[in-house]
């Protein structure tokens, strides 16, 4: 299905059951609709309301992941959800972050999430100074950033640069809904230390660490279905 929120085209696709839970999945940055395809097949089938959000290719050049935000929560008043049980994995987890630390949702259950601040290595303190000296000087940036980076064009590459210089570790107490972290031990892109410190600033919540990547939703599929199942009918 379509819809257009803050101006933006945005795709959904919705199961509805009579039970009063509602579970929304946010997917990862250059993701869509099928990013989540597996789980959310499996989760229609435990009659709840499944929604699985797929987020605007293109927005306009001012936003950030505080206007993302904005728009999945006018998004969820538009289709009458309140307090869903929201699963978000990468840059799906910063939006899903900010909406619980606001209190707008029952559940979270974050995969692999960003939003973080990292830790800053040597290799990385390097390309950061490089970035900065192009910038200065007015070269381009082509090649220097990461993949999602040189993926974008000029206006969405404000956008994402925005985003991922936003910090959401402060938001993190006042995350105070049933929290559920679920992470591949062998992540790169979000490493493991950013699930224990997740962990620690969430107060109560479920720290589970299996084997793969990024994207451990999908690499240890059975398992997060099989948690995701009992987390939602708990």
């Amino acid at each position: 299905m379509q819809t257009t929120v803050c101006g933006v085209p945005c795709e959904y696709e919705m199961v509805k059951a009579d039970s009063a839970e509602t579970l929304l999945f946010l997917h990862g940055w250059g993701g869509d609709i099928r990013s989540f395809a597996g789980a959310y097949k499996a989760a229609s089938e435990w009659n709840v309301t499944c929604i699985n959000f797929a987020f605007p290719k293109s927005v306009p050049s001012s936003w950030g992941i505080y206007d993302y935000a904005a728009a999945v929560k006018i998004f969820l008043d538009g289709i009458g959800v309140k307090n869903p049980i929201i699963v978000g994995h990468s840059f799906g987890g910063r939006v899903a972050i900010i909406l619980a630390s606001q209190g707008l949702c029952k559940g979270l259950v974050l995969t692999d999430s960003a939003g973080l601040k990292p830790r800053l290595n040597l290799r990385k303190k390097l390309r950061i100074a490089k970035y900065r000296h192009r910038v200065k000087c007015g070269k381009s940036l082509d090649g220097l950033g990461s993949k999602d980076y040189n993926n974008l064009d000029p206006e969405m590459r404000k956008v994402f640069v925005r985003i991922v210089n936003t910090h959401l570790d402060k938001l993190l107490p006042f995350v105070r809904c049933k929290t559920l972290i679920f992470w591949g031990n062998a992540d790169r892109d979000t490493p493991v230390y950013m699930a224990k410190r997740l962990h620690r600033k969430i107060s109560g919540s479920e720290l589970v660490i299996v084997e793969g990547g990024h994207y451990a939703y999908v690499d240890a599929h059975y398992k997060f279905v099989t948690m995701l199942k009992s987390f939602v009918m708990d």
